[in-house]
């Protein structure tokens, strides 16, 4: 199943920076990193943990505890999913060392296995912080023994590869067929879009099925009682319930049937994506370099193309161009803010005839209520927060130039400007997603329309914040030396440290909230205060420091 060629591959990646390899250039930088997450980690694990107490004790009060495991390896395999195509489009067939592997001697099979398991190293961080916690709480409080601990090891180090096996056979399939036009820029980013939105529609397919059980039936599960819920939830994603069935009869030959099962459906996967990249993957990977002829245009037609702008907008729009058009970028930063937002909808493409949607209603009927408001408008915004922080767009603004960066200092637009338009081009993209999202608000889940245009402007406080933090943090820790922007966006450790930062803003959010929740106008002037002062703060940094980093960066 594994060569020497595959594993000499995957080391080559590794040490070349693919994957989790990522470099910080200075002491300072390494001193920001743990200062970030030795804060940010300990009080995201303690939030997340005093979850999984909440709701292990009450499924406890019905005997359903194990439901917690089952729930945990879905939202676990999902989340992989999801967020592994991203790293399986831009690493399969975007990354700039593939053409370079061809004349090698060198099998399909033999890149895409590799390429494989850096990704499925690479999505481990996300197993680590969604499963083990729900792991180790239940073993410690259901006291189980050291082979529970064993299965989920096993179990642990096994869940990324369904997920990402099921996302490169859907992208291979449609990238075999987006390689025809001499529009190859632009059929390769609809292929990438269409194998995110074929991916993520499975993936709710999966779980409605699982969701369209009748009442009766889940009565009846109710009433066994010994965790018999959890086959309803592993029904969420494929191959979750044996997983979750080896953790809770890991005392018995069903718990060790059940781990060898998920174990065999693992392998077999590999190896049935090892030997379809045999048939699809050199056919879709070939040329992908390669760009068109663009029309000549003629001295007399030059001025008629030509318009007149102001230096800021046409810069901005130059940034957004270059996002757009490159497809690595495009899928990594403009397509996650359309992303993120569609979780919104997720109950409701979901369970839309199931029972408990009764229940969703009251909830949102509640939401509605006047004393309700300070909460909704403190959720937003804490979600607008984390959302304009996780797209990269300005964590990346520097090091997107790359070699290049030093041509800036010779064009005739100040050093201002250029971290304006840059500034602006992750704006402007940001608000994108936030406008998205107070429209799916208002659409679907009845939001009042004037909570919806009071979030709207609003919104744009935790946008400029975001984008604030990650060109700072671009210019003082920039990522230049890549070959291929894969490298740029995805192994851009700013990109994590701007999450982080707005994971941490979007808690004081939700702290604020917390805190005066008896007041809605206590709870919207507060934010407003505390978000307007945090940008003017930024604003200053970058607009000074910023500039003469910039300066330095260029020199």
């Amino acid at each position: 199943m594994m060569n020497n060629k595959t594993w000499a591959l995957t080391k080559v990646l590794i040490k070349n920076g693919e994957g989790l390899s990522f470099k910080l250039n200075t002491k300072k930088a390494w001193i920001l990193f743990i200062a970030i997450i030795g804060i940010t980690i300990p009080s995201l694990l303690f939030g997340y943990i005093k979850f999984i107490e909440l709701i292990y004790h009450s499924l406890a009060t019905i005997n359903q505890q194990g439901v917690i495991l089952s729930w945990g390896l879905a939202i676990n395999s999902i989340m992989i999913f999801i967020f592994g195509m991203f790293y399986i489009i831009s690493s399969f067939y975007f990354s700039g060392d593939i053409e370079n592997f061809l004349p090698l001697p060198i099998k399909p099979k033999q890149i895409v296995g590799a390429k494989f398991l850096v990704t499925v190293l690479y999505e481990y961080l996300i197993s680590a912080f969604i499963f083990l916690p729900i792991l180790i709480y239940y073993g410690i409080y259901e006291s189980a023994g050291l082979l529970y601990y064993i299965y989920g090891l096993i179990v642990f180090a096994l869940i990324p590869i369904l997920p990402i096996a099921f996302g490169a056979l859907i992208v291979m399939l449609i990238m075999r067929f987006t390689n025809f036009s001499r529009y190859r820029e632009l059929f390769k980013i609809i292929g990438g879009v269409i194998a995110m939105f074929v991916g993520i529609g499975l993936n709710f397919a999966f779980q409605s099925f699982a969701a369209k059980l009748d009442q009766n039936t889940i009565g009846e599960l109710l009433e066994l009682g010994n965790n018999s819920l959890s086959v309803v939830t592993s029904r969420m994603f494929p191959t979750v319930r044996w997983a979750a069935q080896a953790l809770l009869d890991y005392k018995i030959a069903n718990g060790l049937t059940n781990l060898l099962i998920f174990c065999g459906l693992s392998a077999g996967i590999y190896i049935v994506l090892l030997y379809f990249s045999e048939l699809v993957y050199f056919k879709g990977v070939v040329g992908l370099s390669e760009s068109s002829a663009r029309s000549v245009v003629l001295d007399e037609d030059l001025g008629k193309l030509l318009k007149k702008n102001s230096v800021i907008k046409s810069y901005t729009l130059n940034e957004l161009r270059i996002l757009f058009r490159t497809p690595i970028y495009f899928l990594n930063c403009v397509l996650i803010n359309i992303i993120w937002p569609l979780f919104i909808i997720l109950p409701l493409l979901i369970t839309p005839d199931d029972p408990t949607q009764g229940d969703l209603s009251m909830l949102l009927e509640l939401l509605r209520e006047p004393k309700a408001i300070g909460m909704i408008i403190g959720i937003t915004l804490a979600a607008i927060t984390f959302i304009g922080g996780s797209n990269g767009i300005t964590a990346t603004a520097i090091s997107r130039e790359g070699k290049e960066l030093h041509i800036k200092k010779h064009i005739p637009v100040s050093y201002r400007h250029q971290i304006t338009a840059k500034v602006l081009a992750g704006i402007v993209l940001s608000y994108i997603g936030v406008v998205i999202l107070i429209l799916i608000m208002i659409f679907l889940y009845k939001l009042p329309w004037y909570l919806g245009l009071l979030l709207l402007v609003i919104g744009i406080l935790p946008t400029i914040l975001t984008s604030f933090t990650g060109i700072l943090l671009d210019l003082y820790n920039p990522k230049l030396d890549w070959d291929s922007e894969q490298k740029a966006v995805k192994q851009n450790i700013n990109v994590l440290y701007n999450i982080l930062i707005s994971t941490a803003a979007a808690a004081l959010i939700g702290v604020i909230t917390y805190v005066f929740k008896s007041s809605a106008v206590l709870t919207i002037i507060s934010i407003i205060v505390l978000i307007s002062l945090l940008d003017l703060l930024l604003y200053y940094l970058v607009y000074t420091k910023g500039t003469v980093r910039f300066k330095e960066l260029e020199g």
